[in-house]
């Protein structure tokens, strides 16, 4: 469909795998936005945005907004916007639009409840659009209304993020909640453990290196598009297998953070056991309400890993980067020769593949006194929900 003018041709989304690689206008309905955020030595700024957006001819399709605070601002739940001089691209198997420097941003529609109550024709008339625009705005809203008990429900909510900083307690036994959506979650006022069910978004690693490309630290990005040449440095690192405290590392990137503790809290003895372990990361889950970052340490990677521990990934990753590991035979199905990089590998693509998980069961410690990207919610274990199937 549609016009084609400075900012690209205006087309459906459903059309956009035939757009890879090239720029296009989209006019769409926000679901949801997923602030994926990194604190520098400067203080905390946003890299990038995941928004999730749709229309009428395709109801989910991802969006990511690179360092604009305009746009992220703009972009709210409920919203209509036309989105211009946006890139298609793909990864993968997911195709998704990335803004560049040039992109901009019209809001149609400030909010979903603007079309509940003026309805098509109210809203046609206070546009300053073109006809192609006008045309798709009027479909985008006419769908709205139409699956409208749907969308309503998938609504973001903001939340007011606690900023107090933490210190050093005795541990205490720790109420548990069983939640039922991740807003029940992120509304907890006191410290507990609490359980529900979300499913996997992305996977964040902070990093500060000099020059350092802010797409490396989206694991999700780089294993869809099979650019995790570096990935077992960059996630595997030294520390205390216990506690997870990353240590000096001698592989890759380094993990901000402020100095190594002294004692490690995990251990009866408060000594550190020292070994390779994988690197505190964020991994960002969300249901229909909303979206939280839980921080994972190496105890709670290794779960999410399929019980694969750091050393095992990085001395295989060693051995085929020497070129000594050979899959053959038995060697290759059990024992030493079983290549625990490859698994690693086929796990976390599996994990990061996007919009294809069920939800997964997350059971978190909810410290209160931190902020969301300093621990607030930290992972403890992870099962995968029983399903009953009715045979008769």
């Amino acid at each position: 469909m549609a016009a084609i003018g400075w900012y690209g041709p205006l087309i459906n989304l459903s059309e956009a795998p035939s757009h890879i690689g090239h720029f296009v206008q989209l006019l769409v309905l926000v679901h949801r936005t997923l602030p994926v955020e990194y604190k520098s030595s400067g203080g905390g700024r946003v890299i990038r945005t995941d928004v999730q957006v749709g229309d009428d001819t395709r109801p989910y399709f991802g969006v990511s907004i690179w360092n604009n605070k305009h746009m992220e601002s703009v972009l709210k739940a409920g919203n209509v916007v036309l989105l211009q001089n946006v890139k298609v691209t793909r990864f993968g198997d997911a195709v998704e639009a990335r803004t560049v420097q040039q992109s901009s941003i019209k809001c149609l529609i400030d909010s979903y409840e603007s079309i509940r109550s003026e309805g098509v024709n109210n809203l046609m008339k206070v546009q300053h659009i073109g006809i192609a625009s006008k045309e798709k705005l009027k479909k985008v809203i006419t769908w709205v209304l139409r699956v409208e008990p749907i969308l309503f429900k998938r609504i973001s909510h903001n939340f007011k993020r606690n900023q107090n900083s933490a210190n050093w307690k005795f541990p205490e036994e720790m109420q548990h909640k069983d939640c039922l959506s991740l807003v029940e979650v992120s509304n907890l006022n006191d410290s507990c453990n609490a359980s529900f069910f979300a499913s996997v978004g992305e996977m964040f690693l902070p990093m500060h290196l000099p020059d350092i490309d802010e797409e490396r630290m989206f694991i999700r990005s780089r294993i869809c598009s099979s650019a995790y040449g570096n990935l077992a440095e960059d996630l595997v690192c030294t520390g205390c297998q216990l506690c997870g405290a990353p240590l000096n590392s001698e592989f890759g990137s380094r993990i901000e953070q402020k100095t190594v503790p002294l004692y490690c809290q995990k251990s009866l003895n408060r000594l550190h056991v020292v070994g390779l372990i994988y690197r505190p990361f964020l991994l960002y889950v969300w249901d229909d309400s909303t979206y939280i970052p839980l921080v994972i340490k190496n105890k709670a990677a290794e779960i999410l890993f399929g019980n694969i521990k750091a050393e095992s990934v990085h001395s295989s990753y060693r051995k085929q980067a020497r070129g000594q590991l050979i899959n053959k035979g038995a060697e290759a199905q059990c024992g030493r020769g079983l290549n625990f990089y490859t698994l690693w590998l086929v796990l976390l693509k599996s994990l990061l593949q996007p919009g294809k998980n069920s939800p997964l069961k997350f059971e978190v410690c909810v410290d209160t006194t931190k902020s969301w990207e300093n621990g607030r919610f930290e992972m403890v274990s992870l099962s995968l929900p029983l399903v009953f199937q009715d045979v008769n």
